[in-house]
């Protein structure tokens, strides 16, 4: 019998109670997944399949016919101690095999790899640790994107914004033309044909640029079976902007409605900076938890104490920390007596006191004694790593 997986994917494009219906719908009707469940505040899709059934690419190939995307990051790293083109495809393809792994590309004339993977299937660390695995030696060159969840809402605050503020550049003046002369606040030359036609010209840049994503949204539901609230939006400002058109044009008779077209899709589009920018904070809070973690940890090898980076240290190494400094990762105490501030996990501000059998939680403060324990838990398996999941 096959065992069953379970993933979690960040879905991004998701506005309401109906998108997280239809990501759900849209995993169910998959052969293979058996249950699915979306959470719209977070943003994450869990659901447990059958791996012999289905592969992530057809998983992630629905969302986005569903019309929704998924959170990637991206990661630049430097491989030395490749010696020709064919350690290079061989690279290329022990990375592929990575679960959470979307593409991967490596060029031995710039010694460089590049890779596209999904942040809550896989990190940077474990990228490298594959890397080194496979005999090459890795060195990061781009910008740290562990927490790429976040770059993708910084990217999507950003491109709000800037359609934002390009609706809100042609949908003011033609708001106030369109009142001022619907008031009689203007002379008579704002009834002339011209005056339609400048109007036309104000409402066309909003209606299909700033609210293009709503036509492609609303197409992309109504081929699943739904509707949504792009379908809405789409069709009330159309039905106002194709109306005006009609009557512009002199085939029926009638007043314009151009500036109503560009305010619903305006209004709307401030609506969705406002969220993206609300999520925005979420990534915050998550970027101020990794920021608990220490750098580093003192690990004993061989009988040798050593400092390494925190990604390296392995289930069953020993491990020592000082008064003073953070605990690297989980683990049961094997040597010594301290009192640890536990503050940033349980809210509780005295030292809780640790002693051999003691369990240990990663990023909490040792304060008086010398510890020495051993690693239980790394990674993506530590309580800090899962309260940020």
């Amino acid at each position: 019998m096959t065992d069953k997986k379970q993933l979690i994917l960040p879905i991004t494009g998701m506005t309401c109670a109906n998108c997280v219906a239809s990501v759900e719908r849209n995993l169910k009707k998959l052969d293979g997944i058996d249950s699915a469940v979306v959470n719209l505040s977070s943003e994450r899709a869990t659901f447990e399949f059958d791996p012999s059934l289905l592969g992530l690419d057809t998983i992630i190939a629905r969302v986005e016919r569903a019309g929704y995307g998924i959170a990637m990051g991206e990661a630049d790293l430097l491989v030395q101690r490749m010696s020709d083109d064919n350690d290079a495809r061989r690279l290329e393809k022990k990375l592929s095999e990575l679960e959470g792994i979307l593409d991967a590309q490596v060029i031995f004339a710039a010694e460089k790899a590049r890779v596209q993977y999904i942040p809550t299937m896989t990190a940077q660390s474990e990228i490298r640790r594959a890397i080194s695995a496979a005999g090459f030696e890795s060195i990061e060159t781009g910008d740290n994107v562990e927490d790429a969840e976040s770059q993708a809402r910084e990217r999507e605050i950003k491109e709000q914004k800037r359609l934002l503020l390009t609706g809100l550049l042609f949908t003011l003046p033609l708001f106030l033309f369109s009142m001022a002369r619907d008031f009689s606040f203007l002379p008579m030359w704002s009834h002339e044909p011209w005056a339609n036609w400048l109007m036309f010209a104000l409402a066309t840049p909003v209606q299909f640029y700033v609210g293009w994503q709503y036509y492609v949204g609303g197409y992309k539901s109504l081929r699943n079976g739904s509707a949504n609230m792009d379908v809405l939006v789409a069709m009330g400002s159309s039905v106002a902007y194709f109306y005006s058109i009609v009557v512009m044009l002199g085939i029926l008779p009638g007043h314009i409605y151009f500036e109503t077209s560009a305010v619903i899709i305006t209004l709307i589009r401030i609506g969705k900076f406002l969220e993206a920018r609300a999520k925005g904070r979420t990534s915050e809070a998550i970027k101020k938890l990794m920021g608990l973690r220490p750098k580093t940890a003192r690990v004993i090898r061989n009988g040798k104490e050593s400092k390494i980076s925190f990604e390296d240290v392995k289930v069953g190494d020993m491990l020592l920390v000082k008064p003073g400094e953070k605990i690297p990762v989980d683990g049961i105490v094997m040597e010594g007596r301290s009192s640890v501030d536990e503050s940033m996990l349980t809210g509780e501000s005295l030292p809780v006191e640790k002693q051999i059998g003691d369990p240990l939680i990663g990023a909490t403060l040792n304060k008086m004694g010398l510890l020495k324990f051993e690693a239980t838990k790394v990674g993506k398996e530590t309580a800090l790593a899962q309260i940020i999941k």
